[in-house]
């Protein structure tokens, strides 16, 4: 809707005007009338209008000072000048400062009005159709400079061979004192549990977006399944307050949690040697806790973390003399957090180390009937020291004694595989979660999450998705419903979400499905 306002000293007039005119009808509104070309420009000031109609004689301000003053101020304005009087030296001052047209009070027609008020309109839509297409193009252009960046990044990464792989292009800032930010999503296990791992990846690509949405200068990598690597200039020391601003707004957009590690390098050639210790940096989060800003400062660099053979030897010992003589897994675990919190090891060391103490006590239990693989994975993905002990002390103890439920047979395995398969599939539509499926088969989550990846070769989420997906599907080239409404018999809450991993799963958007399929049917007829 086009503002237009309207500037007369004669009441009459003013009203007389608004009222020849359907202005709801031409997509304009003229409620703002105004008696002098100061009231206007006030006016203005507080909410630039569109159009202005002005009389030229007025007191105080004039029309011609107050058309001048309006440009000067919003360029776009279109002015429409009206006066009683015809001479010519006002209508070349006004025509030559810019106005539309130049009307007659004694003569005007609501034809001619109405004509000079749509050339107006076109005008408009011309100029901010160029406007939105130089924008575009600008945004176009800095857009794929930016993927041109990505691309070579990814290049010397991949080839982790900075020295003898230089980069075939850089912007000019990457000579300069830049930042290295390797940045991982928290929790990510747990958003891959309850959302899919494709929620996780729609989720690094919108955080990617928001970045060179709101990053004027800067690139974002996706480089793994929880962690995108930033790069960002330094812009005189800012470059880290802006980069806590922005991890602060997307953690408040979308509800999560993030840890960074940073660390300042100079040069095209660091890039990788950035990428390397920013990583280094952010897996502290590992022992010292999520949510953080991590900074490596050169008193530690990668390097320096131990990688060398440690004696464990008797650490291991100690540890499992007191798992054969039954005393509690904590007192056990004290001996290796005491190992673990030394420094001494990174967190992969951690993990792995942790999975050889496991698979350790599994051997002491060869009948334990334990899904090994399954909690080998759950351990390497732990995001803390934290997690890792308190998962692997549940792990121990469950190996340590009776599992309850312990199937007999594959053949009870198989009834309720088949059972729990049976009510999913009456029920994915619904709001159906691990818990409650668990529940209907009666095992524990824990137990049921692992039983059912180790029969179906997926997890409780993704097979859920999938089936979900599945009568999307169906549906889509069975009806013409709404996106909206196809997402909701699907099981799908939030369509914007759903058509995101749709067009992950199908390869197009549900539109582009329907269209394609609704193409080959029509063939086929």
């Amino acid at each position: 809707m086009y503002r237009v306002l309207i500037v007369d000293d004669e009441p009459a007039i003013r009203k007389g005007i608004a009222s020849i005119i359907d202005w709801e009808k031409e997509g304009m509104q003229a409620e703002d009338h105004y008696a002098n070309g100061k009231e206007a420009m006030d006016a203005l000031d507080r909410s630039p209008c569109d159009i202005l109609i002005t009389d030229i004689k007025m007191p105080i301000i004039d029309g011609i000072e107050l058309m001048e003053q309006a440009l000067k101020r919003y360029p776009s304005i279109k002015v429409i000048m009206i006066s009683n009087y015809s001479d010519f030296e006002y209508v070349k001052e006004g025509m030559r400062l810019g106005a539309v047209d130049y009307l007659l009070k004694l003569t005007l027609k609501q034809e001619d009005l109405l004509s000079v008020l749509r050339r107006c309109i076109s005008m408009l839509e011309k100029e901010q159709k160029l406007e939105r297409e130089m924008n575009d193009y600008q945004e176009g252009a800095i857009y794929l400079e930016r993927k041109k960046v990505e691309h070579e990044i990814k290049r010397l990464i991949v080839q982790e061979r900075s020295p003898e792989l230089p980069m075939i292009w850089a912007p000019h800032w990457l000579e300069k004192t830049y930042d290295c930010i390797y940045l991982m999503l928290d929790h990510a296990e747990e958003w891959r549990e309850n959302q899919g791992y494709l929620y996780v990846n729609v989720l690094l690509e919108d955080l990617q977006e928001d970045f060179y949405n709101k990053i004027d200068t800067g690139m974002a990598l996706i480089v793994s399944e929880t962690g995108m690597f930033l790069i960002l200039p330094d812009n005189n020391g800012e470059s880290e307050q802006e980069l806590l601003q922005w991890k602060d707004s997307v953690e408040k957009q979308w509800n999560i949690s993030t840890s960074i590690g940073l660390v300042r390098k100079k040069g095209k050639e660091c890039i990788i040697q950035g990428y390397m210790q920013s990583k280094s940096a952010c897996h502290r989060r590992f022992f010292e806790g999520l949510g953080k800003l991590y900074i490596m400062d050169g008193a530690k660099k990668e390097a320096e973390i131990k990688d060398a053979e440690i004696d464990s030897e008797n650490v291991l010992t100690s540890f499992y003399e007191l798992i054969r003589n039954g005393d509690p897994v904590s007192s056990a675990i004290e001996i290796v957090l005491k190992r673990w919190n030394s420094g001494d090891l990174n967190p992969e060391q951690v993990q792995q180390e942790a999975c050889s103490l496991l698979k350790g006590v599994y051997d002491l239990y060869e009948d334990s009937g334990i899904l090994l693989s399954e909690q080998h994975d759950q351990l390497k993905r732990t995001e803390t020291l934290e997690q890792l002990v308190s998962l692997l002390i549940f792990h121990l103890e469950e190996i340590t004694k009776p599992f309850i439920p312990k199937l007999p047979n594959n053949g009870q395995d198989g009834q309720l595989i088949t059972k729990a398969l049976e009510y999913i599939a009456a029920n994915y539509r619904e709001n159906l979660t691990l818990q409650s499926v668990a529940e209907y088969v009666h095992l524990s989550r824990s137990y049921f999450s692992l039983f059912f990846k180790k029969h179906t070769g997926r997890n409780f989420i993704d097979y859920l998705i999938d089936l979900r997906i599945r009568e999307a599907k169906r549906q889509l080239t069975q009806n013409d419903s709404r996106i909206y409404d196809v997402a909701k018999a699907a099981g799908f809450k939030d369509v914007k979400y759903f058509s995101k991993v749709f067009k992950k799963v199908a390869g197009s958007t549900p539109h582009e499905y329907r269209e394609k399929h609704h193409k080959k049917r029509m063939s086929i007829d």
